[in-house]
């Protein structure tokens, strides 16, 4: 209850900079066959303009070019994402000749989501005389943007290991009690680590927005003197949901500070293009919104897949994949299956038969 408590925290916490009410779920399902190629499909939701053949509006993460085949479901379907019902009501499908093929492009003007829509994908075949072994890889690489602050002030690599990939290593031998304490030391520092980044992004709107104003605005040497002074207002270590930090409580702190009324009279004035500003500083955020469920089935029988995949009754492979889990460091999708080669064995069994055949009319 308590971790399911820290995660919905979190992705509230990412709303409040300025993400949408909900988040955008998609199934993305890839079948790949012996011969290399591969078929995938990737469900969403589109609202009813987009149903009715309007595209401005895609619901999806990636651009709908002339390879994909869109398909408007005949009524929603819903699915569980990790307890968490959502309803999907159109796909996109292609097939690709080899996996690793170039299939998706990021969308117009978001360039920087290109770690989370882009994955670096290959598979490998190997035959063994009785088998052939297929081995499946993606790669999600690591954000480059995170924000104006740096993980690295905050947290050690390996807390970031444990918080954002869920190192299962980090916690041998350590009893419920133990693990819970060291979550809530990792937790903190992820907290103190967010609360800053949301603050800095505030003000580096306020910074830009009354450097526009005037030549000389008083505003610019009340925002560098008492920038720390303000953040402290709303930080404390021990706090785990700063919902106090906006735009507009941020320049209510500064004018409480500078004892003035110019922030707050700047953003009733200008709200709109003030939040329209904060809202493009801080468009990293937007990647925060977006959960895939990502499913393979590979040739033949599973034989290992990594610690961050999980194996279903049908054998599809799924992993989630969202930007928390590209925050520090890349995100590898990998497996391994194999297939029977029955014309092998029949071969193998004709070779043998034959080979006695041979033996007993030499040794006659």
């Amino acid at each position: 209850m308590k971790t399911n408590r820290y995660v919905s925290a979190i992705v509230l916490g990412w709303i409040a900079i300025g993400l949408t009410s909900c988040g955008n779920y998609y199934r993305m399902t890839s079948r790949i066959h012996s011969d290399g190629s591969m078929y995938r499909e990737v469900f969403a939701h589109g609202d009813s303009a987009f149903l009715k053949g309007n595209r401005s509006n895609s619901p999806f993460f990636f651009t709908i070019s002339s390879g994909w085949e869109l398909t408007t479901l005949d009524s929603a379907v819903t699915f569980n994402f990790w307890g968490e019902d959502q309803k999907l009501n159109v796909k996109v499908s292609r097939t690709l000749p080899s996996v690793g093929d170039p299939c998706f492009e990021t969308l117009k003007g978001k360039g920087y989501m290109k770690p989370l829509v882009v994955p670096k994908e290959s598979l490998e075949k190997h035959f063994n005389w009785f088998y052939t072994y297929y081995t499946y890889k993606a790669v999600y690489e690591e954000l480059p943007d995170k924000g104006p602050v740096s993980l690295d002030k905050y947290m050690t690599k390996e807390q970031q290991l444990i918080w954002f990939k869920g190192d299962k290593q980090a916690f041998a031998g350590l009893n419920g009690m133990e693990m819970n304490n060291r979550l809530d030391d990792i937790q903190s520092k992820f907290w103190q680590w967010y609360n800053r980044s949301l603050f800095e992004f505030c003000y580096q709107t306020l910074k830009e927005f009354t450097a526009l104003q005037q030549e000389n605005n008083p505003a610019e040497s009340i925002l560098s003197t008492n920038k720390e002074t303000v953040y402290n207002k709303f930080f404390t270590n021990n706090s785990s949901v700063m919902e106090d930090i906006s735009l507009k409580s941020v320049c209510q702190y500064f004018d409480e500070q500078g004892n003035t009324k110019l922030f707050m009279t700047l953003y009733k004035d200008h709200a709109a293009e003030m939040e329209a500003m904060f809202e493009k500083n801080s468009k990293v955020t937007d990647l925060f919104n977006y959960t895939i469920w990502f499913e393979v089935s590979l040739p033949g029988s599973v034989l290992t897949v990594n610690e961050s995949g999980i194996q279903q009754n049908n054998d599809a492979l799924v992993w989630k994949v969202d930007a928390f889990r590209i925050l520090s460091g890349e995100y590898v999708l990998e497996a391994e299956s194999r297939t029977v080669n029955y014309w092998a064995f029949i071969v193998t069994i004709l070779l043998i038969l034959l080979a006695g055949v041979a033996c007993r009319r030499l040794s006659n």
